[in-house]
């Protein structure tokens, strides 16, 4: 089908170790997905080079991953069909071993939102109910969901092009 714009719902799952890319079906059996994936674990460090800090990005199988070293969990995807795409969903979860910093994404359009129990996602703040005591009486109020508690992000991609690219990403410290 070659349409200026189709229509992919893909859903794209990653954790630390790796991903997984849905590919779309048809009535004649499976198709090759028109989106790949690359996944990658990077550990972030800071390095002075004449003079000036700069940011390093290692491939964390290269490195001694302890407790507090910050990771990058990277997914790069590309449009290898013929027209455009719309609709597609990228999720990934933040290890239980990580705390979750920030995600970012290198494609104009795109909806970050995230999750604290893995199947309601919204776009940050998130707000949670929680019950405290005042003068002496249980109240239910509405607070704000720290980053840190977030469980996983989802990444909306409005539209991607035949041929074109991106990354979205997380950054988490292990714990």
């Amino acid at each position: 089908m070659n349409t200026p714009t189709r229509t992919a719902r893909l859903t794209l799952m990653a954790a630390l170790t790796g991903a997984a890319l849905l590919p779309a079906a048809t009535a004649q059996g499976t198709q090759t997905s028109p989106l790949t994936l690359k996944a990658a674990t990077l550990v972030v460090t800071q390095e002075t080079r004449d003079g000036k800090k700069v940011e390093v990005l290692t491939d964390a199988s290269k490195k001694q991953v302890i407790p507090g070293t910050v990771l990058s969990l990277t997914q790069t995807f590309k449009n290898v069909s013929t027209g455009a795409l719309s609709g597609i969903a990228l999720n990934m979860k933040v290890d239980p071993a990580t705390t979750f910093q920030q995600a970012s994404c290198t494609v104009g359009g795109v909806t970050t939102q995230y999750t604290t129990d893995g199947k309601t996602f919204a776009a940050a703040p998130l707000m949670k109910t929680v019950t405290v005591t005042e003068n002496g009486k249980s109240v239910q109020k509405k607070v704000e969901v720290k980053p840190s508690e977030y469980t996983g992000v989802r990444w909306n991609i409005a539209r991607l092009n035949a041929g074109q690219e991106g990354t979205c990403a997380i950054r988490a410290t292990v714990k």
